[in-house]
């Protein structure tokens, strides 16, 4: 039988964590939603992926979130946080937390560094901490990075950094399960194009507020699409604020306070 694991974001929509430079809550979900993703496409892993929506207090947030992890049928619980201390231009990088998975904690803390070029602070110890000592299988609590170190920003906020550290995680993980990584079927040109039916793009017209994201998409710079202008990648759960929306040729976008997300309901639903 393969072996399968959960992995959750740290806090709430609700409860929020640290933010400075990077938001935690936010970020955190990026990760979890794309190391999820490694690890059940690239990977043949088996598991689950939970981010909290509705706590709205500390308490009811580890419990939701330790109940969530206990419920499932696992083989190692996993949880993504950002860390934060003072606001410094300085690098402080990336550690691991566990109860007993020392070993394991070192391999993930080691190769996010070694992939990414954050600072590697290693494993450490962390017995008292909640969602450690309460959930029944091996768990660690992975620390990406400082979201007030303006070095360690900037690495993560690199496109390139952000795949690298999820790949990173995801291979470790999936070695630490036994996953293997999926064949990639090859399939032949057919010998006459197949007709494509074209659906028209739907767009949010109108509707300032929150919307969650539903296919991963990017951030903009400006309401121009084009490769250069992309900001960041934005995960499959991650909700943004729209101020507006604009409308940009055929198009329309979303504005939120950092720049410009497709309002194509096909990748974006109003909450």
């Amino acid at each position: 039988m393969a072996k399968k694991y959960v992995i959750s974001s740290g806090h709430s929509l609700k409860v929020r964590g640290a933010a400075d430079i990077l938001d935690e809550v936010n970020e955190a979900r990026k990760v979890v939603n794309r190391v999820h993703a490694i690890l059940t496409t690239t990977y043949n892993g088996e598991g689950s992926l939970f981010n909290d929506n509705t706590s709205t207090t500390q308490q009811q947030n580890l419990n939701t979130i330790v109940n969530q992890h206990n419920c499932k049928e696992r083989d190692l619980d996993i949880s993504v946080h950002f860390n934060a201390a003072s606001k410094t231009n300085d690098p402080r990088g990336v550690e691991c937390l566990y109860y007993d998975a020392k070993a394991l904690s070192t391999k993930v803390s080691a190769a996010i560094s070694e992939a990414s070029g954050l600072k590697d602070r290693g494993a450490k110890e962390r017995k008292e901490l909640y969602f450690l000592n309460a959930t029944n299988k091996p768990a660690i609590l992975i620390e990406v990075c400082f979201v007030d170190s303006k070095a360690d920003a900037k690495i993560y906020n690199d496109n390139d950094k952000f795949e690298e550290i999820c790949q990173a995680i995801a291979s470790v993980i999936a070695n630490e399960l036994g996953y293997k990584k999926k064949e990639i079927t090859t399939i032949s040109k057919p010998s006459k194009p197949a007709s494509i039916t074209l659906t028209a793009k739907t767009y949010y017209k109108s509707g300032t507020g929150l919307y969650r994201i539903k296919k991963p998409c990017y951030l903009y710079k400006t309401v121009k699409f084009d490769k250069d202008q992309r900001d960041k990648p934005i995960s499959v759960g991650v909700a943004v604020t729209a101020k507006d929306i604009v409308k940009y040729g055929n198009a329309y976008r979303l504005k939120t306070p950092n720049g410009y997300v497709t309002a194509d309901k096909e990748f974006v639903e109003k909450v």
